[in-house]
């Protein structure tokens, strides 16, 4: 009886603090026990939403590294509980390890994805009514002979660093290891074939403008003006010509009485 009255006094002061859908938090939780290959999921409107993240506890609670009296429970049942951001994002990712000691449950929580899986752990400090719920949600189950230990939290290591806002990030090229060191993989050819006869369009397109405008004005020009564009002769040449014509020459090779 002093177990349930502990529980709701706890849940009474564990509720506020909830982030609520509507605050940005997260809108609904998967929980999954690979050993017994059982899932179950709660909306944030089900009791056993808020229920479930009050006994799991405050993120950024406890330490960062393994506990030495860990080390048991490790090779116990994990239980991975996500909550997810609009049903799909995840926020949050606590791991739970019942543990075979009926009075110790130990979380693992790592409350900032998906830019790290670092996290903190800690003692559930209510065991009993925590394996309670995840008993009635469904995945207490015995183990099954194609389920999984689950995969472990690593160490903490240090998250990498974010690109600084303006600084331009190198398109195209990446890393890959060899046995025998680190081998830089730029751009391929095809992708320089590809992304570079865009260029050719703006020129392309001021070319048929300009065609545009000047054709209107070239059919204002004088004839003698776009004859000689057209023809392609010299026009001296012509007008010599039709002057000699005209005063009835024979031409410079043609007229016997020409001196």
């Amino acid at each position: 009886m002093r177990g349930f009255l502990s529980l709701a006094v706890a849940l009474a002061l564990g509720l506020p603090a909830a982030p609520a859908a509507h605050a940005g938090g997260p809108t609904s939780v998967l929980i999954v026990s690979p050993e017994s290959e059982q899932t179950a999921a709660r909306y944030h409107s089900d009791a056993d939403y808020s229920t479930l993240m009050t006994l799991l506890g405050q993120p950024n609670q406890g330490q960062k590294e393994r506990p030495p009296s860990l080390e048991a429970a490790m090779h116990s049942r994990q239980i991975n509980v996500t909550w997810l951001a609009h049903d799909m994002a995840p926020w949050r990712l606590d791991r739970v390890f019942t543990s075979d000691d009926t009075t110790t449950v130990w979380i693992h929580t790592a409350a900032d994805l998906p830019r790290t899986y670092n996290g903190c752990w800690h003692r559930a400090q209510h065991p009993a009514e925590l394996r309670a719920l995840l008993k009635k949600l469904g995945v207490m189950g015995p183990a099954t002979a194609g389920g999984s230990p689950g995969v472990a939290p690593q160490q903490w290591t240090t998250p990498p660093a974010e690109p600084e806002e303006g600084q331009e990030q190198e398109q195209g090229q990446g890393q890959e290891e060899t046995a025998t060191g680190t081998v830089t993989v730029g751009k391929s050819v095809s992708d320089s074939a590809t992304t570079g006869w865009w260029w050719a369009l703006p020129g392309l397109t001021v070319g048929a403008a300009l065609a545009l405008l000047i054709r209107p004005w070239a059919t204002r020009l004088p004839a003698t003006v776009t004859t000689y564009w057209r023809s392609g002769d010299e026009g001296p040449r012509q007008e010599l010509r039709d002057v000699d014509d005209r005063e009835g020459g024979d031409g410079w090779g043609g007229g016997a009485d020409r001196p």
